[in-house]
């Protein structure tokens, strides 16, 4: 398993009626809507089985934060937990379904009725990976964004894990 983060410029479209109180968003959440304003984000994530999964940085990896770190966490403890994360929003709709199991994860994908590009050419499949690849895949995710955040925000923002 391998996930990795594509960062792409763009022109900055700022908003100045960002509020992280009135949007009830944690630090590392708002740094990443401040971040939308400057770059367009994808998160590939890719298995040995050659297939994978992109999440988009904002619309998925955004707003299913919580959940995703909530698999991490599930992970790290090596807690017996099966769950489900439904990336709905539009252009998604597809499932991603987790069991930890001790040192290992089961991640089976399945498509919803919706599924957009480029998730729609990726057939349902499951999988077993290493729960410690699992954790420091994503961590490297993190602390890529939080180097990004000190760089483009110019904030110093902690590991939300």
């Amino acid at each position: 398993m391998n996930i990795s983060l594509v960062i792409n410029e763009k022109t900055p479209e700022l908003d100045e009626f960002l509020d992280q109180d009135e949007m009830e968003l944690s630090s590392f959440e708002f740094a990443l809507v401040e971040l939308s304003q400057y770059i367009n984000g994808l998160i590939h994530i890719t298995f040995k089985n050659g297939l994978n999964i992109t999440l988009d940085l904002f619309s998925d990896f955004l707003i299913y934060l919580d959940d995703i770190i909530n698999s991490i966490n599930a992970a790290k403890l090596s807690h017996t937990k099966k769950e489900t994360i439904w990336f709905c929003e539009q252009g998604s709709d597809f499932y991603l379904y987790y069991e930890v199991k001790g040192e290992t994860i089961l991640l089976s994908y399945k498509q919803g009725k919706s599924t957009g590009m480029p998730n729609k050419l990726i057939p349902d499949f499951s999988i077993e990976v290493d729960s410690l690849a699992y954790i420091r895949n994503w961590e490297n995710i993190f602390q890529a964004l939080i180097i990004i955040f000190e760089e483009k925000l110019q904030k110093k923002i902690a590991i939300p894990f």
